[in-house]
């Protein structure tokens, strides 16, 4: 079996930049608190940032996490892995500090379009692509396969991204942040309908398994969809592969993902 439409979320299952995430977050959170963080606490706060990163799902929301591990104990730090307790802090935060998502977003962007611009080696370099992965996707454009990356992440950034890795993916086959937002089942309704696919021809891979169970709920037509979970990226390794096999959907690893389709194996 093989897909006819396969979709691949970006962070977490393309690319790794969470080192880019922490800096950016880190200038935006000076940005709009008008607080500076003591440099000595950098590697404190990276560490702590990347353990909870499966926890959130856009951008603005890394500059919350970041500030809320700046306010709380270490030891607090595990309440924060339940979405919902997440949500709690962070809307806090953003009533203590008087702030708001779309200008936290909009100053996040900003301070990447910055660093893009006036470094680009320097902000390239803050990420790395997943082994495999560059030339898994090159030899999929050229074998013709119907491909998508689609991300909360602005299409600028991600085009920039896929060019420094030599990935030849067609600039209409990278989807950003849009908006206002659309549900990822929404964008990929809309894509499997534009090839005349099917939902169940289409192949998600995600590691964000709320964004997986989401789909699964609101999205019932994308019941004969293929789901995937890519074990490798942004999620909570001793309880998330687990939840999704008892939910149905197909845990992936890497070795796996840049191999043969017929390797991906069958959810359960």
């Amino acid at each position: 079996m093989t897909p006819g439409l396969l979709a691949l979320d970006f962070d977490g299952v393309v690319c790794d930049g969470i080192d880019e995430m922490v800096e950016s977050a880190w200038r935006t959170l000076v940005e709009v608190t008008g607080r500076e963080i003591p440099a000595a606490r950098r590697a404190e706060l990276h560490a702590r940032f990347s353990a909870l990163r499966p926890a959130i799902e856009s951008g603005w929301e890394m500059v919350l996490l970041l500030g809320a591990l700046t306010e709380r104990a270490a030891a607090e730090d595990a309440a924060l892995r339940d979405g919902a307790r997440w949500a709690e802090a962070r809307d806090a935060y953003l009533r203590a500090h008087a702030l708001a998502p779309g200008p936290i977003a909009a100053a996040l962007d900003a301070v990447r379009v910055r660093w893009l611009a006036n470094d680009a080696p320097g902000w390239l370099a803050r990420h790395r692509f997943y082994d495999g992965i560059a030339a898994w996707l090159t030899r999929l454009v050229a074998e013709r396969w119907i491909v998508y990356v689609i991300s909360t992440k602005s299409k600028p950034f991600l085009d920039a991204l896929l060019e420094w890795q030599k990935v030849p993916l067609p600039s209409d086959r990278v989807i950003g942040r849009a908006e206002p937002k659309r549900d990822k089942w929404d964008v990929l309704r809309g894509l499997a309908a534009s090839h005349g696919l099917g939902t169940r021809d289409v192949w998600f891979v995600e590691d964000r398994l709320a964004t997986l169970l989401d789909l699964r709920r609101h999205a019932p037509d994308f019941a004969a969809a293929r789901l995937f979970l890519a074990d490798w990226g942004y999620v909570f390794r001793d309880r998330d592969p687990a939840a999704a096999r008892a939910a149905g959907i197909a845990v992936l690893n890497l070795p796996q993902a840049t191999g043969p389709f017929e390797q991906w194996g069958v959810p359960g």
